[in-house]
């Protein structure tokens, strides 16, 4: 279920992942991360040419987010190629083409209950603790 909610957000990602390629290739500096369930992000950054999917953590006593070795890189090209299969994956797959993301469900209708949600706020041991922006690099 939780590869399914991932997938329906990154889903809903494309077009803003497809914009920041076409800038990247026209020279424009971006710096873009895109949660898109657990502590799992999508990332277009100038300086690497690559759709980086990737695993972050949270180092302990620390208040930002770092990237793991558990992710794949697709070079521009690829990401391209990977577009075009994405419909027949839909196809093939009607739960992935159906599936919602995690913050559309129903216990998600209250801050309280996306707080409490491991895919939402991942890094988020208990309520007392800060919140961090991890949605775009700065």
């Amino acid at each position: 279920m939780l590869c399914r909610r991932r997938w329906a957000q990154f889903r809903l990602s494309f077009d803003e992942i497809d914009a920041k390629v076409r800038a990247l290739v026209n020279g424009e500096t971006v710096s873009y991360r895109q949660h898109i369930g657990g502590a799992h992000y999508i990332s277009v950054t100038t300086g690497f040419r690559c759709v980086d999917f990737r695993k972050f953590y949270m180092p302990y006593g620390q208040k930002d987010i770092k990237p793991t070795l558990k992710g794949v890189a697709l070079r521009l090209q690829e990401w391209g190629e990977m577009r075009k299969v994405m419909e027949s994956i839909d196809n093939d797959n009607p739960s992935l083409a159906t599936a919602v993301p995690c913050y559309l469900q129903d216990d998600h209708q209250n801050q309280l209950g996306s707080l409490e949600c491991k895919e939402c706020s991942p890094f988020v041991d208990n309520l007392d603790q800060p919140l961090v922006n991890t949605n775009n690099v700065a």
